[in-house]
């Protein structure tokens, strides 16, 4: 089992997926791109426009005419499109992300991230998903055409860029999936310019829908009992997801980043009420008293960092 920085680092789940399961999870994606476009949207929007004001209220700093670089910005490509009005941002993805009709694109897909993601990336194209949410986010914020995107593979482990290269790096729901997170933060503070600010989300493993399962955010807590993945009784209930998940806990991601990040601030959102409420009567009845409340109904972990502005 891979360690980092001294935190073990375990795969989600070695239990192989059936063809049931994959039915199940091909329901529950289409289900989730199936929903109000429109609400989908304007929530991407909104969360960026509360990143401004975040990075605002606690920098005095605009998001504005900045060297970016946003880690993961995934297949819709929303949030990247949202902050590239106004800013010089970079993408880099350890998925291929295709844009337009590239057939050798989606080989090069095949051969590097596997034939589910490709299928599945097909099915959302061939269905018209990515079409519907780009001319909704074009609506959305009054444009006729957005900026033209620059986008690299690229590990964020193993970045290719120059030191202090970017004024702002983003990070959106990433860092759970790496094997070496240590590293991925290292790398962070290398290609970030003095003064300039790191903004990392954290979905927490612990939370109610930290197993990534597609079906855990098409169904409320009621159907899914709550917390599938930590209560053995529920072990296998519902598909677990086609990516790495490494695990870590609150307090650990607490540690990992102010062990590079001194002074880093914290922000934990929660996952709302019902999962409170959940969470209270679960440990009642004696289940899951291995977890504070925080960490179980935590919808969002948040690091964010200013680099000094001299070194030394």
């Amino acid at each position: 089992m891979p360690e980092a920085s001294g935190f073990a680092v375990k795969s989600y789940s070695s239990r192989s997926g059936g063809i049931l399961l994959k039915l199940r999870e091909a329901k529950s994606l289409l289900q989730l791109h199936s929903i109000d476009t429109s609400s989908r949207v304007r929530s991407e929007i909104e969360d960026a426009r509360h990143v401004e004001a975040t990075i605002r209220k606690l920098f005095n700093l605009e998001l504005k005419n900045l060297d970016m670089l946003e880690i993961g910005p995934g297949q819709l490509l929303l949030q990247m499109s949202y902050f590239s009005i106004g800013n010089r941002i970079t993408g880099i993805d350890s998925d291929v992300l295709v844009r337009g009709f590239r057939p050798l694109a989606y080989v090069s897909m095949a051969a590097k991230n596997g034939g589910l993601r490709t299928i599945k990336t097909l099915a959302r194209k061939m269905m018209g998903f990515d079409r519907k949410y780009a001319a909704e986010l074009l609506r959305q914020l009054n444009l006729t055409r957005l900026p033209r995107l620059t986008l690299r593979e690229m590990d964020v482990c193993k970045m290719s860029f120059r030191n202090e290269s970017f004024d702002f790096v983003y990070s959106r729901a990433v860092f759970h999936h790496s094997n070496n997170p240590i590293v991925a933060i290292e790398e962070v503070v290398r290609i970030l310019r003095p003064g300039g600010v790191a903004y990392i989300t954290i979905h927490p493993y612990t939370s109610v829908t930290g197993c990534l399962s597609p079906e855990v955010f098409t169904n409320n807590l009621e159907q899914i009992q709550g917390w599938p993945h930590l209560r053995p009784a529920l072990q296998g209930k519902v598909a677990g997801p086609n990516v790495f998940l490494n695990k870590l806990r609150l307090e650990d991601w607490r540690k990992l980043f102010s062990s590079r990040m001194p002074s880093a601030q914290y922000i934990v959102r929660s996952g709302g009420e019902d999962a409170v409420a959940a969470a209270q009567k679960l440990q009642a009845q004696g289940e899951l008293l291995d977890y504070s409340i925080e960490e179980l109904c935590a919808g969002e972990f948040v690091a964010v960092w200013r680099k000094p502005a001299t070194q030394g």
